[in-house]
C-alpha cells in the first residue's frame, strides 16, 4: 500500500493555494503520491485539467460534501464557508492507502518534510498533528496524518450527524479535536500559523527557528493570493514567499496567471480587490506618505514582473535587506514622553 499527501478543493476560490501547493510539492521532490479531493461541480475545465496533470490521483465528491452546521460556525467563528471542511472526514474512507498527510490548500512547504510519513507512529484510531498557535492543547486541523480505516470513518460521520454538538467551533477542527482528545504531537514547525492580525507573535522563536520551518499555513480570511490591493499585502507575515512560488510556477503565462488571480474569491468576497486600480488612486493621493511613494513596486518573485502584471508585495530598497517579516513593520516614534 502507498502513501500519499492529500488536500480539499471544495468551489474555485481555492484554486491558486491548490495549484501552488502541489506545484511546490513537486519541485520539493516528494517520493510520496499527491491526491486532492475535489468538487468539480462548479470548476472551470481549463483548471480541472490542470489539476489532473498536477495530481497523481483525483478523487471526485461532487454527491459526497460533508457540511458542518451553518447555525454554530455563524456563532462560534462567523467563518460560515468552512462549513464544507467536515468533507475532510472522507479521507477516513481512502483504504487504498497505508498513510495520509492531509494538508489545507492555502498551506505551503517550505522544503521536504517526507520523513513525517516515517516518524510519528500513529494506529488506525489515532491522529498526528501541530499544535494550534492559538490555543497549544489542541491540534491545528489543516495538516494532520492518519491511517484510513473503514470503522474510524463510519465513527467519524456517526460522530459527526448530531449537528453542533459534538464541536465547539462548528468546524472540522473543533469536531476532530472532540473526536481526537489524545493526539500524537507533531511539532510546530510542520504546520506554522503567523499570526496574520499582529496581535502575539513569539519572534525570538521565530527568529531561532526560522530555517527549520517546514510549512507556513496562511490561515485567517485574509489569504494571499485574494488581500484587498497592493498596499494592504500581508507583509509582515510571510504572504512574500507565497508570490514567490506562485510566480515561479505560473509567472510565465501571464494570462493563464490574470485568470488564476481573478477567481471568484469565496471566503474573501467582502473584500475590495480592485488592485492597481486602488495603488494608482493612492499614489495620487496628496496626503500619501512620502516612504510610500518612494517604494519600489517591483516584484522579488516574478522573474522581474512589474507592478502592472502582477501585486506581489512592495519591497523598500532605500533600506537595508530585511530577512524576517516583522523587520517590515513600520517604527512609529512614542506617543507619549514621561519626564521626571
Amino acid at each position: 500500500m502507498s502513501s500519499a499527501y492529500a488536500t480539499l478543493l471544495v468551489g474555485p476560490s481555492y484554486i491558486p493555494g491548490v495549484l501552488t501547493l502541489g506545484s511546490k510539492l513537486r519541485e520539493l521532490n516528494t517520493k510520496h503520491k499527491l491526491i486532492i479531493l475535489l468538487d468539480s461541480t462548479s470548476i472551470e475545465f481549463e483548471f480541472l485539467k490542470l489539476i489532473e496533470e498536477l495530481y497523481d490521483e483525483v478523487i471526485p465528491i461532487n454527491d459526497q460534501i460533508i457540511k458542518a452546521p451553518l447555525e454554530k460556525l455563524k456563532n462560534e467563528l462567523n467563518r460560515e464557508e468552512l462549513s464544507i471542511t467536515f468533507s475532510k472526514l472522507l479521507l477516513w474512507n481512502l483504504t487504498d492507502y497505508e498513510d495520509i498527510v492531509y494538508l489545507d490548500a492555502d498551506i505551503l512547504p517550505l522544503q521536504n518534510f517526507d520523513e513525517i510519513f516515517d516518524n510519528f507512529e500513529i494506529s488506525t484510531n489515532e491522529i498526528a498533528a501541530s499544535p494550534d498557535s492559538g490555543w497549544p492543547d489542541i491540534f491545528n486541523s489543516g495538516l494532520f496524518k492518519i491511517k484510513p480505516n473503514k470503522t474510524t470513518f463510519e465513527n467519524l460521520i456517526e460522530f459527526a450527524s448530531k449537528g453542533g454538538e459534538n464541536t465547539f467551533d462548528g468546524a472540522d477542527q473543533g469536531l476532530l479535536n472532540e473526536f481526537f482528545p489524545e493526539w500524537i504531537k507533531i511539532p510546530y514547525l510542520y504546520n506554522v500559523t503567523p499570526n496574520y492580525r499582529n496581535d502575539y507573535q513569539y519572534l525570538p522563536a521565530f527568529k531561532k527557528f526560522f530555517n527549520k520551518i517546514k510549512n507556513l499555513h496562511y490561515i485567517g480570511h485574509l489569504k494571499p493570493w485574494n488581500y484587498e490591493n497592493i498596499l494592504s499585502s500581508d507583509l509582515s507575515n510571510f504572504h512574500q514567499f507565497w508570490w514567490d512560488d506562485f510566480n515561479k510556477f505560473f509567472g510565465a503565462d501571464q494570462n493563464l496567471k490574470y485568470k488564476i488571480l481573478n477567481l471568484p474569491r469565496g471566503e474573501a468576497s467582502n473584500l475590495k480587490f480592485n488592485k492597481v486600480d486602488d495603488l494608482n488612486k493612492a499614489l495620487d493621493q496628496d496626503n500619501l506618505s512620502k516612504d510610500v511613494k518612494n517604494l519600489n513596486l517591483t516584484s522579488e518573485g516574478g522573474g522581474g514582473d512589474t507592478v502592472e502584471d502582477t501585486d506581489d508585495f512592495l519591497v523598500d530598497e532605500t533600506i537595508e535587506q530585511r530577512v524576517f517579516p516583522w523587520e517590515y513593520r513600520e517604527r512609529k516614534p512614542p506617543s507619549r514622553v514621561f519626564e521626571d
